[in-house]
């Protein structure tokens, strides 16, 4: 019989290291499953998906003011063995080569975060599932909950935003994924009211709740399955909330089991081969990041240069074995922190490209932010480095677990690295 047609026949990649990224993020998804069954069933998915078009398609406008499309479909598969799905997207191969394929690359997200994505693309200001018909109504929404809740910083210092209080958007987006997969949403249908636990308190120790309306037939399709509207802050004192909630448990959203799980080991990290970097990803994806990370702008690094690649991997190798020797003295230097694409927690280990470097103000010292953030996570007894982040993202993946107190993750230093 003819070979079957599989991924390759429909979906081109930019590298091959781009394609294994592709199937290991469905192997990290989709919890337990191997490399070779996840190949297999991509391809056969694939191919039974594209050779009779059955995907759903989403417009939107690009910069170039040419629409573009991404095309989705349900892998059948469920995000971490919850009850949210695991979907896959391509896009419209834009660069027209003699061999080129209709559609370009192959990513998995799990559908809370597809939606998102989706929405991000078309312009719809959300949080979640609930929408906004303004960035003013949602700007109004995070400031109330700012003001009601204890106080914390929920905006970067060092730089403006169109969004009023960034961290706690991206906080309570990431919330609500994680109650969605852990099925801690109440639906009261009678009422047309969807409710959740925001893990804010005020500072009388209430707990603070979002009560939105249940969008009548928003569902488009098997994908936008259901909005949420016009959020209202309530405290469980209230005796309209109590009618909502009809008295079910609200629980928070949890983003650990075991706080031992928070503590990066550095014995582990030590020894030989246990930290492994993911060089490619790294060094050529995201080095932008590592000039934006650094003040001396003569040191910037031209990453076109095969000379200055290789001295910024020599001054990242160094700044990692200063690092480790830090994180040994002090068991908070590196960060856990909660990464939404695969529902895993990660490591965080600050990089000081340009040395730790103090500065004295009168009789107070301080020190300066790192560059990046070396994001690890533990794989099979060793620690792999997936990525490295700026610090305003790595901040906000921190915040999930809990507020940072490290003396690195301070939202008052970090200079962010884009408007949004």
């Amino acid at each position: 019989g003819g070979e079957t047609m599989g991924i390759h026949d429909h979906i081109s990649f930019n590298s091959n290291e781009e394609y294994e990224r592709s199937i290991f993020q469905f192997v990290q998804t989709a919890g337990d499953m191997t490399i070779k069954d996840a190949r297999q069933h991509l391809d056969q998915l694939v191919d039974r998906t594209f050779s009779k078009n059955r995907f759903l398609t989403y417009k939107y406008n690009t910069r170039s003011r040419t629409g573009s499309a991404l095309f989705a479909f349900d892998t059948g598969f469920r995000f971490q063995n919850g009850r949210e799905r695991i979907f896959a997207y391509t896009l419209k191969n834009t660069r027209r080569e003699e061999d080129s394929k209709k559609f370009y690359g192959l990513f998995i997200e799990r559908e809370t975060m597809l939606r998102d994505e989706i929405r991000s693309r078309q312009n719809r200001w959300h949080i979640g599932d609930i929408v906004f018909d303004s960035i003013d109504s949602m700007n109004d929404l995070l400031s109330r909950l700012g003001d009601e809740a204890l106080y914390e910083n929920w905006t970067f210092t060092n730089y403006p935003s169109k969004v009023s209080h960034p961290i706690l958007k991206n906080y309570l987006e990431n919330t609500f994924y994680q109650l969605v997969h852990q099925d801690k949403i109440f639906i009261n249908n009678d009422e047309e009211k969807m409710l959740l636990n925001t893990g804010l308190i005020d500072t009388s120790f209430n707990e603070l709740f979002l009560v939105c309306d249940i969008v009548k037939n928003s569902a488009k399709d098997t994908l936008f399955r259901q909005e949420y509207r016009s959020p209202e802050i309530y405290k469980s004192s209230n005796r309209v909330f109590c009618n909502y909630s009809r008295n079910a448990p609200l629980p928070v959203a949890t983003f650990y089991e075991n706080p031992g799980d928070l503590l990066f080991n550095w014995e582990i990290a030590q020894a030989p081969g246990g930290i492994t970097i993911a060089d490619e990803h790294i060094f050529r994806d995201n080095m932008n990041r590592i000039n934006l990370g650094l003040r001396d702008p003569a040191i910037r690094f031209n990453f076109e240069n095969p000379h200055d690649v290789s001295r910024c991997r020599q001054m990242f190798e160094g700044a990692l074995k200063a690092s480790l020797e830090l994180s040994k003295r002090n068991y908070k230097f590196v960060a856990p922190q909660f990464w939404p694409a695969t529902g895993k927690l990660q490591f965080l280990m600050p990089i000081y490209l340009e040395g730790v470097q103090e500065v004295k103000n009168g009789q107070s010292r301080d020190v300066l932010p790192p560059t990046v953030a070396l994001s690890m996570e533990l794989v099979h007894g060793q620690y792999i480095g997936t990525t490295i982040l700026t610090l305003d993202m790595a901040y906000q993946n921190a915040r999930l677990i809990a507020r940072p107190d490290g003396f690195w993750l301070d939202a008052t230093k970090i200079f962010a690295s884009k408007a949004d």
